[in-house]
């Protein structure tokens, strides 16, 4: 889990998945053709990718990251930006209906969890590749 001084660019890109996710969810369904829907949730996808590879180049140029602590913060992200789609999404989509409970209950534990880790396996993955292509200047060298 991130640390306390890290804590704040974890919450900060979490937020910006659910700002994402919902903005392009809204879009979505105001949109005239199943082609402009389409489109709306491909840009999601492509700008989520953006942020999500941008948080990884932002956690590996923070001194004193590993490639393991990239992948935690990443995929930390993720996950509350899972959870907080759980709470827009699903849990407000079932309101008042008698699968309110069941559906809360799953989405808010599942989401997180089907969001977080392939995103930190895929971090962790992509962490490596670029410690092994893009070696870190060791600190004192020019």
């Amino acid at each position: 889990m991130p640390t306390a001084n890290r804590l704040g660019s974890v919450i900060v890109v979490g937020s910006i998945y659910v700002i994402v996710g919902v903005a392009s969810a809204d879009l979505a369904q105001s949109a005239t053709s199943s082609e402009m829907r389409q489109a709306w949730r491909l840009a999601a996808w492509i700008l989520s990718l953006v942020v999500f590879v941008g948080h990884m180049l932002y956690e590996r140029a923070r001194p004193g990251n590993t490639t393991r602590s990239l992948a935690l913060h990443v995929a930390a992200a993720v996950a509350i930006g899972g959870f907080g789609l759980a709470v827009v999404g699903p849990a407000r989509a079932y309101w008042g209906t008698e699968r309110f409970w069941r559906v809360t209950i799953l989405s808010l534990v599942l989401w997180p969890l089907l969001l977080g880790l392939p995103a930190f396996l895929v971090a962790l993955a992509a962490g490596s590749a670029l410690e092994r292509w893009t070696p870190r200047a060791k600190p004192g060298s020019p």
